[in-house]
């Protein structure tokens, strides 16, 4: 498998942070791994795109849309525990789906939200892959910065919003955001907060995008011929696919669904 590895990685173009320049395509990315992964580890990699589905799955279940095709493979009838093909979703969207069921009372997109990334970042942690579980930690502290930056002028009743999940989620709920330490726990902490400042919405993603990129180098500092070299170089590709579909003049976006979509992950 290590030979495998090798040979693959060695042949992969470098990538930059820019979606203007020509990348290979997620999808055509993981067809060119079908001799490289195993089964096991190419469900390592679904678990890296399965937040492109999130908004649609978050607007089907709290009863905003009707879309077809929630998920690839998947129709928005999977995601009720009683249908045939229930047992074939991943299994923290089954949990999300459960837990929906069992719900009394009028569920929100908020609720749902939040839920999906708590369910979501848990599962990551589950398949005790190294880098799965590092990027998870690091989204969960990127999120729950952003969300304790909100909370910090709302009020502490607002705490709820934090998603469980680490240490820093713990840290966040016992110390206020001026204390040295929610700084120290997470080096992006600071950068975050200065990002908070620009008034430019779009560019404020990018540069939210960037510490990602750059947090991918580090987590596979020293890794070199490995599965997780594949993931991080995976999700580099879906990171600025985003931005491709949302710049590419042959495609135009709407720019309302764009911040819909972006604020999705903010809004718990």
């Amino acid at each position: 498998m290590m030979n495998l590895y090798y040979s693959f990685i060695s042949g992969l173009p470098d990538l930059e942070f820019n979606p203007e320049t020509a990348f290979t395509s997620p999808n055509k990315f993981e067809l060119s791994l079908g001799e490289i992964l195993d089964a096991e580890e190419i469900t390592l990699l679904h678990l890296l795109r399965y937040p492109e589905f999130h908004y649609s799955i978050c607007m089907y279940l709290s009863g905003h849309t009707h879309e077809n095709e929630l998920l690839p493979g998947f129709k928005g009838e999977a995601f009720q525990s009683s249908n045939e093909h229930f047992e074939a979703l991943p299994a923290y969207l089954q949990h999300l789906v459960v837990w929906k069921e069992n719900r009394r009372g009028e569920i929100s997109n908020v609720m749902v939200t939040h839920k999906i990334q708590q369910y979501y970042f848990a599962a990551l942690h589950a398949t005790g892959n190294y880098f799965l579980n590092e990027w998870a930690d690091m989204e969960l502290n990127r999120l729950n910065f952003l969300a304790a930056h909100r909370i910090d002028k709302l009020g502490e009743e607002n705490k709820q919003q934090l998603i469980k999940g680490n240490e820093y989620h713990d840290l966040l709920l016992e110390y206020p955001l001026n204390q040295k330490i929610i700084r120290t726990e997470f080096r992006d902490a600071e950068r975050l907060e200065q990002l908070l400042a620009k008034p430019n919405y779009l560019e404020r993603e990018q540069d939210f995008d960037r510490l990602r990129w750059n947090a991918i180098d580090e987590i596979n500092r020293f890794e070199y011929f490995t599965i997780n070299i594949i993931l991080g170089y995976y999700q580099k590709l879906l990171i600025l696919d985003r931005w491709k579909k949302v710049f590419a003049p042959e495609n135009p976006v709407d720019p309302v669904v764009i911040a819909e979509k972006m604020m999705q992950e903010k809004q718990r």
